[in-house]
């Protein structure tokens, strides 16, 4: 059996739960008023009712563009109602009845772009019928499309989720699905296999019965595609079984359930040329059938019967009847134009038949140009796939990349931020020290008058200490205090010319006993002495002038090198000025 050829009415089937059948009224405009006044005058689920019956007929209309756009409209009204009751099932049902508009309208990109939101709204509120449904018809759609390979993973991911749940409906409207691919792709067995898993499966549960005789349907057509007839024929209680509790669950006849039955009879019967019995199941068929689906099959069954009879002039009539319904393909035409050359031979109209077969080689030809226009097709779509996962890993490569540079950005930040840290701590702490001597020089010159010891405020790296016993002859000592004394005083201490000549005049020395002294007293020489004496006032001066800059203090203080300045701060402190002043103004906030 031709998927294409029964798709519509499994569409409208596989919905037929989820619609609710409308009245007869004396004309569909009036059907349609009285609805929308229902609407407004009605609260609750009979609202939602009348919502659902109101867009079901518009459902028979969407062939209309200005039909499917109210009926857009329609669906938007109720799904708003539905949200505002709370009533998810019906919401649902909007959803699903979105889905099947759209397949009838052959827009399948739209119900391939709606449907997964639907599926996930399906999955968290366990309306899994609904699920299965709407899931069945992405898979179609994928199929109309030839996207086998999207439906063949949308079906296994439909099986996946429903063998999580136990669920054996799910699990048949997998295979079932999957069943549909393998027909289209001329996959015989592995079409039989899945018909057959689904119908073991579907006879273990209710409320599928549609999916049942379809799928019976479905294994008809493969086992008559492998010429396995008597299979067939063995199957027909069965099937008969599974329509007949359909019909019974359902409350009423299903014709197209019943007709695809005889049809497959009757091709069944054709191809085994027992055409009397094919003759009583197409009068079967045209008794309860009357739809676009079959005329073909009608017309080409009824040419092959009348012509065995030898009822030439109504065969003829009848292919050509056929010939008109074909719509699929040239290959289906050109089996029509093969029965009627059997048809013209008979009737001895040899020059026709010699036409036709001209049409049919000119029509194999054109096949075969669509199989190789197919082929490139294929080869085009592989390398765009193939393309487009290059892109991805080239995106996702150059992702790694820039989540690679975040991550180092991200540790030099780190690192930054620790050994700034560090720092300030080391910092604070040098600063503290420089402070506690500072007090304890106030404290020793405050004593000083009675004490014997004098203090030198020397630098921190190996120099003596602020803090230190200065040793040396009484003296000696006396000179370098002197010394001091002179250098803190009348700002020769900032005076960046002065000399060691100038030093001994003032302090009436010679070079030697002066240099001794300062060595013994202080372990630096009078040049190093005075340099150390200048920075401490320069540090001084950074406490008491904190608008002066660091380079004006610098050079206030004799230095006219503000590298130097900063280079010998450092060694003496452990810190530089400027890291000083910011602990300086810390300290003060």
């Amino acid at each position: 059996m031709e998927y294409k050829k029964v798709f519509t009415p499994i569409l409208w089937g596989l919905f037929l739960c989820i619609v609710l059948p409308v009245s007869a009224q004396n004309s569909l405009q009036y059907q349609k008023d009285s609805l929308r006044r229902a609407i407004d005058d009605s609260e609750g689920i009979d609202k939602l009712r009348s919502y659902n019956k109101l867009y079901y007929l518009y459902m028979a209309e969407i062939a209309d563009d200005q039909k499917m756009d109210t009926l857009l409209t329609l669906f938007g009204q109720a799904e708003a109602e539905a949200i505002k009751q709370g009533n998810l099932k019906m919401q649902g049902m909007v959803y699903g009845n979105t889905i099947i508009s759209y397949m009838n309208r052959n827009e399948h990109d739209k119900a391939i772009q709606k449907a997964p939101g639907y599926l996930d709204f399906y999955i968290q509120h366990d309306l899994w019928r609904l699920y299965y449904q709407v899931h069945l018809q992405l898979i179609n759609a994928y199929n109309l499309k030839g996207d086998y390979t999207h439906a063949a993973e949308e079906a296994e991911k439909m099986f996946n989720r429903a063998r999580e749940r136990k669920d054996k409906a799910g699990m048949a409207t997998a295979l079932y699905a999957t069943g549909i691919t393998y027909n289209l792709q001329k996959r015989g067995e592995e079409e039989e296999r899945c018909f057959r898993e689904c119908i073991s499966l579907l006879w273990e549960t209710s409320g599928y019965d549609n999916i049942l005789t379809q799928g019976y349907a479905f294994l008809c057509g493969s086992l008559r595609a492998q010429g396995r007839y008597e299979e067939i024929l063995q199957l027909v209680p069965e099937y008969e079984r599974a329509i007949a509790r359909f019909e019974k669950a359902s409350g009423r006849m299903q014709p197209e359930a019943r007709g695809n039955l005889y049809i497959a009879l009757m091709n069944t019967y054709i191809d085994i040329k027992d055409y009397s019995t094919a003759g009583i199941y197409l009068c079967k068929v045209e008794n309860i059938v009357a739809n676009s689906i079959s005329k073909y099959e009608l017309a080409r069954a009824r040419a092959l019967i009348l012509l065995s009879k030898g009822d030439y002039r109504q065969a003829l009539a009848a292919i050509n009847s056929a010939a008109g319904a074909v719509q699929e393909s040239e290959f289906d035409l050109n089996e029509t134009r093969k029965i009627k050359m059997e048809i013209l031979a008979r009737m001895g109209r040899i020059d026709e038949v010699f036409a036709l077969f001209d049409e049919i080689i000119a029509a194999n030809d054109t096949i075969k140009d669509v199989e190789v226009n197919a082929r490139f097709d294929k080869l085009r779509t592989e390398y765009e796939v193939e393309k487009h996962i290059a892109e991805k890993e080239r995106s996702f490569h150059y992702f790694l990349f820039v989540l690679g540079i975040c991550l180092i950005l991200v540790l030099l930040l780190a690192g930054v931020f620790y050994y700034n840290r560090t720092i300030g701590v080391k910092n604070r702490k040098l600063y503290e020290r420089i402070k506690e001597q500072d007090r304890l020089t106030a404290e020793l010159s405050r004593l000083s008058h009675s004490s014997e010891a004098l203090v030198s405020p020397l630098d921190y790296n190996g120099a003596v200490g602020m803090t230190d016993i200065l040793t040396g002859s009484g003296e000696q000592q006396q000179l370098v205090e002197r010394l001091r004394e002179y250098l803190l005083s009348d700002g020769s201490l900032l005076n960046a010319d002065i000399n060691r000549d100038e030093i001994i005049s003032v302090l009436s020395t010679n070079k030697n006993t002066l240099t001794q002294a300062v060595k013994v007293v202080t372990g630096k020489t009078p040049m190093e002495y005075i340099r150390i004496l200048k920075i401490e006032e320069a540090r001084k001066m950074l406490d008491r002038h904190p608008e002066l800059t660091i380079e004006a203090v610098a050079f206030s203080c004799g230095f006219n090198i503000p590298s130097t300045f900063y280079r010998l701060f450092r060694k003496q402190y452990g810190i530089s000025p400027t890291e000083y002043r910011k602990m300086e103004k810390w300290q003060g906030d």
